[in-house]
């Protein structure tokens, strides 16, 4: 991907706005999640990946995608809503 492309993407993703979450399950419509420490998805995560449950996302990574919920059983992260 190239630098330009990645920096759009990046500015369009915060568009709506998104909020800062820790452990737990968290609900709503969102289009991906910033990772601002190493983050572990858990079995409660509801979307458009699928298999997703325990998959790590290391610091500093941005997952784009489609989630109702979205639980982080590890870890702190900016998740960006949809709408």
């Amino acid at each position: 991907m190239s630098t330009s492309t990645q920096s759009s993407l990046l500015k369009q993703v915060g568009h709506y706005g998104g909020e800062r979450v820790g452990i737990g399950t968290h609900t709503g419509k969102f289009m991906a999640i910033h990772a601002l420490d190493d983050c572990t998805i858990g079995a409660g995560t509801v979307g458009s990946i699928s298999n997703f449950a325990g998959a790590a996302i290391a610091l500093g990574d941005v997952i784009v995608g489609e989630w109702s919920a979205i639980e982080l059983t590890a870890g702190d992260a900016i998740i960006y809503y949809t709408d």
